[in-house]
């Protein structure tokens, strides 16, 4: 095919490999890396088993640490929304279930989305009178983009609680002024009204908010960029000591929850791991300390730093986010307790990473020399899900656009196929 399709370039033919070139060999020294469904880990084992028995065989095992942090996450998500479920049960049966008000913070964020963001998705929003109306009332004010909550990505909830927690002040005067105005019903903007207005709601979104910049972030970092960090003497086998910090951090705050809005604690919580990696201390000081964040560049609001959300969440100066301090408690308390259930769950992939397991996955009891021979492996499985990705953001951007010309967009991008060199 290369020959008939470029004629004039048979020196690409020197390229392609020969048949008897490809060959379960090239497995070897190299890792299998999966999600953590049941079917792909046993495909991964099936696969791994088969390499081994080549002579010198040697191919090792690892699981996608970004799917693993949403699996965390998502259960915490559950116990959360179960329990305010039945914390709010006797105020959710007052209110019309015309309104469709619920605790869940996926759902919420998915209305928050419709109604605030600027996005075209959902003609029925008012992103765009929001936008004229922060201009023309408070121009100054710091504002975080609202987050697309669909899709599988269960750490999307801790993503987008940042938004529904510093916004909320401007959404609920937004909203409030909206309603007054006679004939006015609207059934999303009365949802979220409901919602944002509710203490406990404020709690969650703040608990969520604190999860995202004190674990999610520093962990997709470190997960991401783990195979870069081999002058370091980090490798994928590193992660257990990531998973071992949140271990022990989880055992600290379920001893004092009161820790859960201490900011000095929450924020150093992979301090000695960013003391030894320069990379990912200047990481951490430039996404909470330096990076700027602007509203719309038109309406000349002033750019405020990330750290402004982190402020709120540990010395609020909002009322009513002081107000929420108690429910935090509560809500974190049984959400550290979910987050450690998943991670000593000896069902669950996350806990042979634990050097409480004694398994070889875990950093103290893995030998010396898988240490050393997974340096420069991945510790995600980000190769294979971007192409998904890809696709996902082309069909979100272009609604109407076919899934086969979104897959082929992606793959022209992660591919260079239209980088060209000009003059």
């Amino acid at each position: 095919m290369t020959a008939r399709e470029f004629p004039d370039r048979l020196d690409l033919l020197a390229l392609i490999p020969d048949v008897d070139k490809i060959d379960i060999k090239k497995l070897t020294d190299g890792a299998v890396t999966t999600d953590t469904c049941n079917s792909a880990r046993k495909s991964r084992r099936i696969l791994v088993d088969m390499v081994s028995k080549i002579d010198g065989g040697v191919v090792h095992e690892q699981d996608c640490f970004n799917h693993l942090r949403n699996v965390w996450i998502n259960g915490v998500a559950k116990a959360v929304s179960g329990f305010m479920n039945e914390y709010l049960s006797d105020s959710l049966d007052d209110i019309s279930s015309f309104l469709r008000i619920s605790p869940d913070l996926a759902h919420i964020l998915r209305a928050y989305h419709k109604e605030f963001s600027l996005t075209s998705n959902y003609p029925k929003g008012h992103g765009e009178q929001f936008r004229d109306w922060i201009i023309k009332n408070h121009p100054m004010e710091f504002l975080l983009h609202a987050e697309r909550a669909s899709g599988s990505r269960q750490d999307v909830i801790c993503m987008g609680a940042d938004a529904v927690y510093i916004n909320r002040p401007l959404n609920v005067e937004f909203l409030d002024e909206r309603l007054r105005i006679k004939g006015n019903s609207h059934i999303l903007q009365e949802n979220l009204f409901i919602v944002l207005s509710s203490l406990e709601m404020i709690a969650v979104s703040r608990f969520f908010s604190i999860l995202h910049v004190s674990i999610v972030i520093p962990f997709r970092w470190l997960s991401g960029k783990t195979h870069t960090l081999g002058q370091h003497n980090w490798g994928a086998r590193s992660m257990g000591r990531a998973v071992d910090i949140l271990h022990t951090a989880c055992g600290q705050l379920l001893d004092d929850i009161k820790m859960i809005h201490d900011k000095k604690f929450m924020m150093s919580l992979f301090d000695d791991i960013a003391n030894e990696i320069p990379e990912f201390k200047e990481f951490l000081t430039y996404k909470f300390e330096e990076k700027m964040t602007e509203f719309i560049a038109s309406s000349q609001t002033k750019s405020i730093p990330y750290s402004k959300l982190i402020d709120e969440l540990f010395a609020p100066q909002d009322d009513d986010n002081k107000d929420s301090t108690e429910i935090l408690e509560k809500v974190g308390l049984l959400g550290i307790e979910a987050l450690l259930r998943e991670l000593e769950d000896e069902t669950k992939a996350t806990y042979k990473y634990l050097s409480v397991s004694g398994s070889p996955f875990s950093y103290d009891h893995c030998p010396a020399d898988i240490k050393k021979a997974m340096i420069g492996m991945m510790a995600v499985n980000d190769l294979a899900e971007s192409s998904f990705a890809g696709v996902t953001a082309q069909v979100q951007c272009y609604g109407r656009i076919g899934m086969h010309a979104a897959a082929a967009v992606s793959d022209m991008q992660r591919n260079d196929f239209l980088s060209r060199p000009t003059s």
